[in-house]
């Protein structure tokens, strides 16, 4: 039953790789793969396209703004005017009824204005501009946090996959101590405890193997949703689980967490300096021109109609906001506590870098160091149930001694597993604390 067990483990994780379409022989193929299919990724690049879209916008504002218009009016009644009769040869203080003007008026106009003065559009230049450094130091944050993400699902495949192939070499010795110890338990040479533990070696075995088997393909699975593949699509993890040389902790880049705490803080500072600017007046130029026809016959499209009149004028406008109900001194005292606040975040966070870098040197060393001794350890294991089973085969150990080896070597490859997989996170967060983002 065991062996129909682990063949069809296998069989499974054969199908998932035949016929392969997509190849990954290290992290940094994972890393580059995501690059233009991983959602987030995708989002925050184009989070950054809008941002700056925001910039150009705002530095359009020092363009002059040139508006156009044109109307027509249909006078149906015209409005009556009393003025004094006296003009008309009339006698004084009598008022006669008239009406000015003509059924249909035509009007078309060009106004063109620029602000010549105006420190709330250049803040505002610069708000945008400082809102697309948030966003690109984000989309450095977005692509960090992914980088971790998927270097951990693909080291899961390959350290399951290792799991996987010891857990099957386990299971063979097992099975064949099981066989061993079924025969002399049919011999009468030992006892039913001796047999129960021999199965439960075993049973314990397979149970690792369905385990490592079935944690391959959850972490497979779930590379697939971090790189937009879909679950029919085929993938071949492979590349060298352990990690050749020991790595170098120099060529630290600017950390993106860093960057981005700046970045707010600068924004926040744009944004004292434009409440406070409010208080400032604002001097624009604008020029007019326009044009007007009247006629009592509907023929707006007639070259022989009446005459067009031109009315052309230039305007110097200030404007100075004087007071506002004490809203914009509020404002300012809100964003002055925001830049306080962002400043804090900036200092903590540089803090915490430093201090982060140091931690991940520490454990980087640290389990390098234990990686290295549960390796001895569970080969020393190894060779010590090899030889307890030569000594039991001579009939100098026991059978007990033989069964407690092999359990032994069973703790010890687990605890070497847990060391690996603590090496290779170390290992990748050291490779991405070195990546340029």
């Amino acid at each position: 039953m065991h062996k129909n067990t682990v063949t069809s483990i296998l069989l499974a994780i054969a199908a998932y790789n035949a016929g392969a379409q997509t190849t990954f022989s290290s992290v940094e193929d994972v890393w580059k793969y995501a690059e233009t299919h991983n959602v987030s990724i995708n989002n925050a690049t184009l989070e950054a396209q809008k941002a700056k879209r925001g910039t150009q916008q705002a530095y359009m504002a020092f363009l002059p703004s040139v508006n156009t218009s044109a109307n027509f009016t249909d006078n149906t009644t015209i409005q009556t005017t009393l003025i004094p009769a006296v003009i008309f040869g009339g006698p004084d203080g009598v008022y006669k009824p008239v009406q000015f003007g003509q059924k249909y008026n035509y009007n078309a106009g060009i106004t063109a204005q620029l602000d010549l003065v105006n420190l709330q559009t250049w803040h505002n230049a610069r708000i945008a501009h400082e809102t697309e450094a948030v966003n690109q130091a984000q989309v450095a944050n977005t692509r960090r946090n992914t980088y971790q993400q998927l270097a951990g699902q693909y080291y899961a495949c390959l350290l399951n996959k290792e799991a996987l192939r010891l857990a099957n070499r386990s299971a063979a010795v097992a099975d064949s101590m099981v066989t061993a110890v079924t025969n002399k338990f049919n011999e009468g040479t030992v006892n039913q405890p001796n047999l129960d533990n021999a199965k439960l070696n075993s049973e314990r075995a397979h149970q690792t193997v369905v385990t490592a088997s079935y944690q391959y393909r959850t972490s497979l699975n779930s590379l697939r949703s971090l790189l937009g593949f879909e679950l029919t699509d085929s993938l071949l993890i492979a590349g060298d689980l352990k990690p050749a040389q020991k790595t170098a902790f120099t060529g630290f880049t600017e950390d993106p967490s860093v960057s981005l705490a700046y970045h707010q803080s600068q924004l926040n500072l744009d944004k004292l300096k434009a409440s406070n600017a409010g208080i400032f007046p604002t001097l624009s130029l604008q020029y007019s021109t326009n044009t007007q026809q009247f006629d009592n016959t509907f023929r707006p499209f007639d070259a022989a109609g009446p005459q067009w009149y031109k009315a052309n004028f230039w305007t110097l406008k200030a404007s100075w906001a004087i007071f506002n109900g004490g809203n914009r001194w509020l404002q300012s005292q809100r964003n002055r506590i925001s830049y306080q606040q962002a400043t804090a975040d900036l200092e903590q966070a540089r803090r915490q870098s430093v201090i982060t870098d140091e931690n991940l040197r520490l454990s980087y060393n640290k389990a390098a160091e234990l990686l290295t001794r549960s390796q001895n350890i569970m080969d020393l294991s190894y060779d010590n149930y090899r030889h307890t089973t030569l000594r039991y085969e001579e009939g100098i150990a026991s059978l007990e001694d033989r069964l407690r080896a092999f359990s032994d070597f069973i703790n010890y490859q687990n605890q070497y597993l847990n060391s690996l997989s603590e090496m290779l996170i170390q290992t990748y967060n050291i490779k991405i604390r070195q990546q340029t983002f």
